[in-house]
């Protein structure tokens, strides 16, 4: 049987935690004359395990016991998963993944670590505890011994080309790991290619392929110039090469699916940049030995020549993504400063000043991590009896919520997706997940959820605002911006009447069924029961998605409310978790 085939072209595609979400995206190569197909992969896609930089790799108290490699918390040993489309005839025998700044031109390699000086060379300092302190760290692909996952048919759930639920029960760590991803020894592989026609129900695994990781970076066009600041000197490069005809594969027609999972174990991972966005180029290849105009398949657009010297006309537009994660809506701030007037530069800061640091709303401001810029513990939630040290009672449900915001000019619309573990103390206890399925709020049971909260306008899902209270005597909601109540009058005045503007809201993104009841009371103290939570405990491992739409998706905003019940026979401690938002769009 001859080699698997693929074919490039079709549109254009690319990616991107209460932590953040780094950004990436994939990029179209530019025109080449030596192109077997002068179009672009389509569909094209690139979803993180953990969108948390990789100088973060502890859960929220600070260890490491619920941040294993590949999992949402650990930002050092992350897993990457790419998906694309094809169209071309041609034969792929190699596909690269080029990690870079920017989406086109030169390439430097991602990252915020710095030069020690030390010699004109870049001679950056490694990715180690020193720079982790510093809160640096550059993206790194480290493979010390890269090899297939050999566990598809038997661990893996076809038809979503990811590895099968867990239907253990229970809680499960890094001592207890989810038994269908790759074992993070190494023993069962780290990485896997599949691939299924678009009238096909499951993927199938594509074998043969051997992983290289290396540094290319360019600079003026010269590969690996690491003079003058111009390379971090870690590998950004990945290459997959295949030479063998198994005899039992299909081939890949034009139009099939493909999907590339890169994932994170203890001695062959990605460590994410320390900060801001970064891109990656999809190459894919005619031959395994040699990568380069003449063998690229997936090349860029071109006009043709004909006799009469015709005009020829370029242009493009780049992928672009906006994606915040907070605590506070600026929307819902005053921008005035108390007597009558906007705040200056000569009066006091306004409450939308301090949370953001700008003097007016913008139609489109990203979510704030906290309502003072100059608060130290930011993106940080109370949940419980505010006069009680933010503890939990038996017979009262607490609720907090937070905010994320989305924009991007993907095509194709987006997904969603959360990562993390139940609330859970040093020791290992954890309060129990509610779990996949959506549950009402049980005084006196243990339960940890999240859901959206949004209005009940059909297909609109506005944000809602409203924080539970017990009729003025008390709170069952904490929140940072407990305070406020809605969209700010002076929102209104300043951006209201700008086209770009509208009240924040999901749509075109829409829930799934189990996160859509997030609004309403939690305590029949409020009125009648009205909401509804879940929260699926693999997360941590396979980020779960709530929220997927197919359009362009303008400042798209989700309000997600979290909910916390004990028994009276849960054991005494401080809980904490940290949950991690990814967004996932494709072009």
């Amino acid at each position: 049987m001859s080699k698997h085939q693929l074919k490039s072209t079709i549109r254009r595609g690319a990616i991107f935690g209460a932590v953040f979400a780094l950004v990436a995206a994939t990029f179209a190569p530019a025109a080449s004359t030596y192109a077997d197909a002068l179009n672009p992969l389509t569909e094209r896609s690139l979803t993180l395990s953990s969108s948390s930089p990789g100088w973060s790799f502890l859960d929220a108290s600070g260890n490491g016991t619920y941040a294993p490699p590949n999992s949402g918390a650990n930002g050092n040993k992350a897993g990457n998963t790419f998906s694309f489309r094809v169209s071309s005839t041609a034969e792929v025998q190699a596909m690269t993944f080029q990690y870079c700044t920017t989406p086109a031109g030169n390439c430097m390699g991602p990252g915020n670590n710095t030069s020690t000086g030390v010699s004109p060379a870049i001679d950056r300092a490694a990715n180690g505890q020193t720079m982790y302190n510093d809160q640096r760290s550059d993206l790194e692909i480290v493979t010390s011994s890269p090899s297939e996952v050999t566990t598809f048919d038997t661990k893996f759930d076809a038809e979503s080309g990811q590895p099968a639920p867990y239907d253990g029960g229970g809680q499960y760590n890094s001592n207890n790991a989810h038994p269908n991803v790759p074992a993070r020894d190494n023993s069962e592989g780290n990485f896997i290619v599949l691939s299924k026609a678009p009238t096909d129900t499951d993927w199938h695994q594509i074998e043969g392929w051997d992983m290289v990781a290396s540094v290319n970076q360019t600079y003026d066009g010269d590969p690996g110039l690491e003079g003058e600041g111009h390379s971090t000197g870690k590998n950004n490069f990945i290459t997959l090469t295949n030479d063998t005809d198994s005899g039992t594969l299909e081939d890949i027609d034009a139009g099939d699916y493909v999907k590339v999972i890169f994932f994170g174990t203890d001695t062959n991972y990605i460590t994410n940049p320390g900060d801001r966005e970064f891109f990656v180029k999809i190459n894919t290849y005619s031959d395994h030995e040699t990568q380069d105009e003449t063998t690229l398949i997936d090349g860029g657009v071109t006009v043709a020549n004909v006799m009469n010297r015709s005009i020829e006309i370029q242009t493009k537009v780049l992928e672009t993504m906006d994606f915040s994660v907070g605590t506070v809506d600026p929307n819902t701030l005053d921008s005035g400063d108390g007597d009558g007037t906007e705040a200056g530069p000569s009066e006091d800061p306004s409450q939308f000043t301090l949370a953001t640091g700008k003097n007016q709303h913008g139609p489109c401001d990203a979510i704030a991590t906290a309502m003072n810029t100059s608060k130290t513990e930011r993106n940080v939630l109370r949940l419980g009896d505010e006069d009680g040290e933010f503890s939990l009672r038996t017979d009262t449900a607490y609720t907090t919520h937070s905010y994320w915001r989305l924009s991007s000019n993907s095509s194709g619309g987006a997904t969603v997706y959360y990562s993390g573990v139940t609330l859970s103390n040093t020791v290992g206890d954890q309060i129990n997940a509610i779990g996949t399925t959506a549950q009402p709020p049980i005084e006196g049971s243990e339960q940890f959820g999240l859901a959206l909260a949004t209005n009940e306008t059909p297909g609109v899902h506005e944000v809602n605002y409203t924080v539970e209270r017990n009729g003025g005597l008390g709170v069952f909601e904490s929140a940072e911006d407990n305070d406020t109540n809605g969209i700010h009058a002076t929102t209104t005045a300043e951006v209201g009447s700008n086209p770009s503007y509208h009240v924040p809201r999901l749509h075109p993104l829409v829930p799934d069924a189990q996160y859509d009841n997030g609004a309403g009371s939690a305590n029949i103290e409020y009125g009648t029961l009205a909401s509804e939570f879940a929260f699926d405990p693999e997360s941590t491992v396979i980020p779960a998605p709530f929220a997927t739409g197919t359009e362009v998706l303008d400042c798209v905003t989700g309000k997600m409310r979290y909910i916390a019940n004990i028994a009276a026979t849960t054991p005494a401690g401080i809980y904490t978790t940290k949950i991690n938002y990814i967004a996932a769009p494709q072009y």
